[in-house]
């Protein structure tokens, strides 16, 4: 039996549980079991830009377009085979369904395999790639929880670093991360220390939150959500926003002014929060995608090149974090969709690794 969390596109706390028989394999397909894998505010963004970005088109359901799956990333194990790209048995890191199973059509490449199923062609292939977790080296296993919760957060951390520093940082002397306590943004504020051009980083939360980013390390100031006007106006800054809200970024923006030299927009952790519509001063918000830098350095390093040195920021950065976060698992398809309606309430406090899996 196949289990699906299905949530409704343009309401994502009305989310079902779906069961339906395993499909048939066709010659070349794949059958994976998934495993576990990591639940954050990320993947709500995900399914609030899914339209958007194209992330409902990963794995598309009967009853699209009113519903689809949250995409995910963890692990899974090849269940069943009729391709001779894999055996059964072989395990793969990589972008997952909410669901216990999931179907590809795999093609080896190196250490991975790229699902080639027609509905993921044209979709980036950072997503279509699966990691054989067997020719990886033991540093990876020994920190797989962390792995299906934080690399794809701190991975999009450590992008947004490089891309700012390859930009010379459009000129900025601070960059101020909102929704500072999310993962992704002490992990930006995390990666930009590692870098040898230094810039100041502000980290903004909501005032319940402040000790528990101060307690991080990781910004050289943190401020809450009402301290905003104490930022320096007359210092070029770069906005790196995870929250989404309209109400932050208009905030910061007019605080600011012509100062926002750039400003992105990275997640939505305030996800029923309005979305900007007005016209701001300083730089446009724009929308930031990973996989569109991960694609230029790709072209300028080699194939993989930045994607090991954003494995390698990753351990250190996870291996720095650690006694701040607690990992705990849910089970079974009820306790899927549980934490799922927790996260998308924002009741999931931040020092805790949500890992997920529909198996018991």
């Amino acid at each position: 039996m196949l289990t699906e969390l299905r949530v409704r596109r343009r309401d994502l706390a009305d989310a079902k549980i779906v069961e339906r028989e395993l499909p048939e394999l066709a010659e070349g397909e794949v059958l994976l079991e998934v495993e576990k894998f990591g639940l954050t505010a990320n993947n709500v963004t995900y399914g609030l830009v899914g339209e958007q970005i194209g992330y409902w088109r990963f794995f598309p359901t009967p009853d699209a377009p009113e519903r689809g799956i949250i995409p995910v990333w963890g692990f899974g194990r090849v269940a069943a085979s009729k391709s001779d790209q894999l055996a059964e048995g072989e395990r793969l890191y990589g972008y997952f369904p909410m669901a216990s199973h999931l179907v590809i059509r795999p093609k080896r490449k190196g250490g991975a395999v790229i699902d080639t199923a027609e509905h993921r062609s044209g979709l980036p292939v950072t997503y279509n790639a699966y990691r054989l977790t067997g020719e990886e080296p033991s540093f990876l296993a020994e920190r797989e929880d962390a792995r299906a919760v934080l690399f794809p957060l701190f991975a999009t951390s450590f992008v947004i670093a490089d891309w700012l520093e390859d930009n010379d940082y459009f000129g900025v002397e601070q960059v101020i991360v909102t929704s500072a306590s999310s993962k992704t943004g002490f992990g930006t504020a995390a990666a930009l220390k590692r870098l040898e051009k230094k810039v100041r980083t502000i980290g903004i939360t909501s005032a319940p939150r402040t000790d528990f980013v101060r307690s991080l390390g990781t910004y050289d100031e943190v401020l809450s959500y009402d301290q905003v006007t104490g930022l320096d106006p007359d210092t070029p800054a770069a906005l790196v926003d995870m929250s989404g809200n309209a109400e932050v970024i208009t905030k910061v923006h007019n605080h600011l002014g012509e100062n926002v030299k750039v400003s992105s927009i990275v997640g939505a952790t305030h996800w029923d929060a309005p979305r900007q519509k007005e016209p701001l001063p300083g730089a446009k918000p724009t929308m930031f995608f990973a996989p569109a830098q991960i694609e230029k350095r790709d072209k300028e390093m080699g194939a993989g090149a930045f994607m090991a040195e954003a494995l390698k920021a990753w351990a250190e950065i996870t291996d720095d974090t650690a006694d701040q976060l607690t990992y705990e698992a849910h089970r079974g398809g009820e306790a899927a969709k549980a934490i799922w309606m927790q996260m998308v309430a924002g009741e999931v406090a931040p020092n805790r690794g949500i890992l997920v899996s529909f198996g018991p």
